[in-house]
């Protein structure tokens, strides 16, 4: 497959998605050992609801919306990929435990090694077709745009904490305006093929990113400061880690165009979830 993705982008998208994985783990530290420890349950609950519920959904849409081609690869694809790096800063801005969520995401993102692969035996049954990525091209791409930067951050935590302290906000702002800045960048880049993709991965994306927020968050059960943690975790899906299954199995180019709708469909949603419980959290102590 040849990536419509110019490289001087894609660079640029690897540069904000490495600041915001080190900006995330300048929050790493001891706590998030505790938190997980304390939750183990919810930690487990989340992680189903993160794995198995959007992928079956995906496959249940596809098939009775009869949805085929490049869109409905692009969508199983995001479907099957968990562990979107800025799922941490998403639900933590959303009011969740920030000693949670990176445990949490990092549990998401290791899990993926074996998820991942199995995923794409059963959707080969299912569809009845010849994909296959291997864990260790999983592990490559997760070890890489995510581990190491978040190592970094998490070791200038422990060695520098107060230089890490400062670092923090400005970065995280930083970043977010950054990630901003490439998502019209990259839609200006693949209007074309996002035309051609048409409304259908977009609104996929919405569509299984309302159910996924839904199951995460009835997973929490009634620990209400993981609650928006584990609804964020289970809708993000990892764009990248899709695009890489689409190159290993040499698919058209233009699944990016549907894997990219389906990201900007998910974006909208979780933002307005973001902000909705944001609201709902500041206003809980005074009604």
């Amino acid at each position: 497959m040849t990536t419509p993705i110019p490289s001087w982008l894609a660079l640029l998208v690897a540069a904000a998605i490495f600041a915001v994985m080190f900006s995330l783990g300048l929050m790493c530290g001891r706590e998030q050992v505790a938190a997980v420890l304390q939750r183990r349950g919810v930690l487990a609950m989340a992680l189903f609801a993160a794995l198995i519920p959007v992928p079956a959904a995906a496959v249940l849409l596809v098939k009775l919306a009869g949805i085929q081609g490049v869109v409905a690869a692009g969508i199983l694809l995001m479907a099957i990929s968990p562990g979107a790096p800025i799922a941490i800063r998403r639900a933590i801005e959303a009011g969740g435990e920030p000693a949670f969520a990176p445990a949490l995401h990092l549990a998401i993102v290791a899990l993926a090694v074996v998820t991942v692969p199995v995923s794409m035996a059963v959707l080969s049954a299912i569809f009845q077709k010849d994909f296959a990525i291997s864990p260790l091209d999983v592990a490559r791409q997760v070890f890489f745009a995510q581990l190491v930067p978040l190592g970094l951050g998490a070791t200038l935590r422990a060695l520098r904490p107060q230089a890490a302290a400062r670092l923090e906000a400005p970065l995280a702002r930083a970043t977010n305006l950054a990630l901003l800045a490439l998502v019209a960048a990259l839609v200006v880049v693949l209007w074309p093929l996002l035309a051609e993709a048409g409304w259908v991965p977009a609104a996929a994306g919405a569509v299984l990113t309302v159910c996924a927020l839904a199951i995460g968050a009835a997973c929490a059960a009634r620990d209400a400061s993981v609650r928006p943690v584990a609804a964020v975790a289970a809708a993000m899906r990892n764009p990248g880690l899709a695009l890489l299954i689409a190159t290993v199995n040499k698919m058209p180019a233009t699944v990016v165009a549907s894997i990219f709708g389906y990201a900007l469909g998910a974006a909208l949603v979780i933002a307005a979830f973001v902000i909705w419980y944001g609201r709902r959290g500041r206003q809980a102590p005074a009604s």
